[in-house]
C-alpha cells in the first residue's frame, strides 16, 4: 500500500539523513561545534533538526502496522522510544552530574535500538514465503539477521570505546552506523516487498 511505503520511506530517510544533516552543520556553521553524540547536538542550534527528525521517525514507526502483532508492539515501542529521545534531553556538560532525564534519556535510546533489532531479526523474515527462490529467501534472511546484529553492535562497540578512551567522536559513530543499518533494513524491506508483492494483513 502507498501509505505504508511513505513510511518506509520516512523511517528510512530520517535514519541516514539525521547524522548527514548534523555533520554537514558542523562543517558550515562555526558557532556549532561538534559533539560527541547525536543526542549532544539537543544543546546546540542544530536541536531543532534533532528533534525533529527523531520524532518524525518515531511517528512513522507507531502508525507503522506490522505483519504481526510481536512486530507491531515492538515498532509501537521503538517509535515512542524515539520520541523521548528527541525530547527528553541527555545530560548536559554543564550540569554537575547525571540527572533523571539524562538517565531516562540513555535508556530510551539503549531500548531504541535493542527494541529496533529485535523486530528485524525475528520479523524481519515474515513475508519472505511469498518468494518463490528459496536462495533468495535465505539471502534476505542473511541480510536481515546481520543488519539486526548491526543495530546493537555499532552502538555498544562505540560506548566501550568511549569508556575506554574517554570523550570523543566514537559514540556520534557508532549511533550514526547504527542508523545507517537500521535504514539500511527498511530499504531493503522495501525492495523485497516489491518483489513479493506481499498483501499486507491487518494485526
Amino acid at each position: 500500500m502507498e501509505t505504508y511505503f511513505v513510511l518506509r520511506m520516512v523511517i528510512a530517510a530520517g535514519a541516514l539523513v539525521l547524522p548527514a544533516v548534523l555533520l554537514l552543520w558542523v562543517a558550515l556553521d562555526p558557532a556549532v561545534a561538534m559533539r560527541g553524540s547525536l543526542s549532544a547536538f539537543y544543546y546546540s542550534p542544530a536541536r531543532s533538526v534533532f528533534v525533529g527528525i527523531l520524532v518524525a521517525i518515531g511517528v512513522a514507526l507507531v502508525a507503522y502496522r506490522g505483519y504481526t502483532r510481536g512486530e507491531n508492539a515492538l515498532l509501537n515501542a521503538a517509535g515512542v522510544l524515539s520520541i523521548v529521545v528527541a525530547l527528553v534531553p541527555t545530560s548536559g556538560t554543564s550540569l554537575p552530574g547525571p540527572t533523571v532525564a539524562g538517565a531516562v534519556h540513555a535508556v530510551a535510546a539503549v531500548g531504541f535500538f535493542a527494541l529496533a533489532a529485535l523486530s528485524i531479526f525475528f520479523y524481519g523474515q515474515e513475508t519472505l514465503s511469498s518468494l518463490s527462490d528459496r536462495h533468495v529467501r535465505r539471502r534476505y534472511r542473511v541480510t536481515y539477521r546481520i543488519l539486526a546484529v548491526l543495530v546493537v553492535a555499532f552502538p555498544a562497540a562505540a560506548v566501550v570505546v568511549a569508556w575506554a578512551v574517554g570523550p570523543s567522536v566514537a559514540l556520534f559513530a557508532g549511533e550514526a552506523a547504527a542508523l545507517y543499518a537500521f535504514a539500511g533494513f527498511w530499504l531493503v524491506k522495501t525492495y523485497e516487498l516489491a518483489r513479493s508483492q506481499v498483501h499486507r494483513r491487518i494485526v
